[in-house]
């Protein structure tokens, strides 16, 4: 008995151009984008969304957000602090998912931090 594979072709040939297209690059953006989905479902669990759509919107913000800023923040970790960039994109890309929509609170505690180093770097 023939039985057809569970997987179409549209999908199959998505898949086959997108590892195409990032080569080498393919591995790591599935370790960002798959980190990023698990920190971003862990934001959405504490989230209040009206309806599942905007429950979609916000996922495919956060995974967006760290698709984008992963690869800065990994490269800045090995440049500071000698981690291997490779090696720190799960947890980076988790940790942009993981804090969702507190992303005000992260940026307005790092501009004040920063004030007040100035602050104190200009008086001596």
């Amino acid at each position: 008995m023939n039985v057809p594979e569970p997987t179409s072709g549209g999908s199959v040939g998505l898949v086959t151009i997108a590892i195409a297209l990032l080569g080498p690059a393919a591995g790591p953006y599935a370790v960002i984008v798959l980190s990023a989905l698990a920190g971003a479902l862990w934001a959405l669990s504490r989230s209040e969304t009206a309806t599942r759509a905007h429950g979609a919107l916000l996922l495919a913000r956060l995974v967006a957000t760290a698709m984008v800023l992963t690869g800065a923040v990994a490269w800045w970790l090995e440049s500071q602090y000698k981690l291997p960039a490779h090696q720190v994109l799960a947890p980076v890309a988790f940790g942009i998912g993981a804090v969702g929509d507190g992303w005000r609170a992260v940026l307005d505690g790092l501009v004040a931090r920063l004030s007040r180093g100035g602050a104190q770097g200009g008086g001596q």
